[in-house]
């Protein structure tokens, strides 16, 4: 018996993990939020987007046949400039659910990058019925059937995004190209005036006008597999529950990445979420707004008290802690809101 021991003992570890449940539903949940999470967090920094690819991997790992998670891995995979990889994934998302709007859009650019005007106009065409009031999707359109050689239709679409918004200046310099050469030199005229004059406007600019990017570009966020109409989902109900703590204002928010919203007050007693002190130190709250400031993945929260703005670091346990070297200027406020002025998603407190 004496000298079976240690190959018993080796034999019930491996016995414990052939027959180890699958973890808890909610923990799969708490993984798959936080994978999703810091991997738009990567996303949105062009210094991390690297990173992006092996957080979406891994969400995709836990959900494979999520249409958002292969999305947003593809999505990583062409920002990272793994075009091939990228491209693959968007066509399986896309045969998955033909009515995203995303693969549509990102894999009209990246043909049309390629020279590949044959490709890319169904691409962009079944864009815009999906999202009919794009100018950036009216734009690219114009631009691949100018490439295939369809100048009438590359005109009207080039109006078409002109009139959705008319601060594009791509758009205008398209147009004083296309009414030059059509020999209406008083349309090219104003057209080349309207350009010049708000590219002087865009001197200096924060974010420099880019004509390949719409929220279509970004990372999807919500649970867009998840069935949605009353039919598919049953009868909705509501209950109330009281929450501990006199409130100001409030808002709903994933607090702690685990996919769940928790209900988080201020009043002059401080910050409580679901009714649960979350500061120490902090009072007189008299506004409160939420962004991601450091990239963690978790919401911090920029305040407004009658002594100053301050900036409140979210711990991912609950709690928030005042950051007195937050940047955020001394002065009276009464609101403020979060901006990615950059384009790296490095929000900022604004003045309104």
């Amino acid at each position: 018996m004496a000298q079976w021991l240690p190959a018993l003992l080796v034999f019930l570890p491996a016995l414990y993990w052939f027959f180890d449940p699958p973890p808890p539903a909610g923990d799969v949940e708490v993984r798959l939020a936080r994978h999703r999470n810091l991997g738009k967090a990567f996303y949105e920094n062009p210094t991390t987007q690297k990173e992006s690819v092996t957080e979406f991997r891994q969400a995709l790992a836990i959900a494979p046949n999520s249409a958002r998670e292969r999305l947003n891995f593809g999505l990583a995979l062409l920002r990272t400039g793994q075009i091939p990889e990228g491209t693959a994934e968007l066509l399986r998302v896309q045969r998955q659910d033909p009515k995203l709007p995303h693969t549509w859009f990102n894999l009209g650019i990246v043909y049309k990058k390629a020279g590949e005007a044959e490709k890319a106009i169904p691409q962009l065409e079944r864009f815009i019925q999906l999202v009919p009031d794009d100018p950036i999707g009216h734009y690219n359109l114009a631009a691949v059937y100018k490439l295939g050689g369809r100048t009438q239709d590359a005109l009207r679409e080039f109006v078409r995004a002109s009139e959705l918004d008319p601060e594009l200046a791509a758009t205008h310099f398209q147009l004083y190209n296309a009414y030059r050469t059509g020999r209406r030199q008083d349309d090219a005229r104003k057209e080349l005036a309207r350009f010049q004059e708000i590219k002087k406007r865009q001197e200096g600019a924060a974010i420099p006008e880019d004509i390949e990017w719409n929220a279509w570009a970004e990372i999807l966020d919500i649970a867009h597999d998840q069935p949605s109409s009353p039919s598919e989902t049953g009868a909705i109900a509501f209950d109330s529950r009281r929450i501990a703590g006199s409130a100001d204002g409030g808002m709903l928010l994933d607090t702690n990445g685990d996919g769940r919203l928790h209900v988080v007050t201020w009043s002059s007693d401080g910050i409580r979420v679901d009714g649960v002190p979350a500061t120490q130190g902090v009072s007189n709250i008299e506004f409160a707004t939420a962004g991601d400031f450091n990239n963690d993945g978790l919401p911090d929260l920029a305040v407004i008290t009658p002594a100053a703005p301050l900036l409140l670091r979210n711990t991912g346990k609950g709690r928030f802690e005042k950051l007195t070297n937050g940047g955020i200027p001394e002065g009276n406020f009464h609101a403020a809101v979060w901006i990615d002025y950059e384009r790296k998603n490095q929000n900022r407190e604004k003045r309104r």
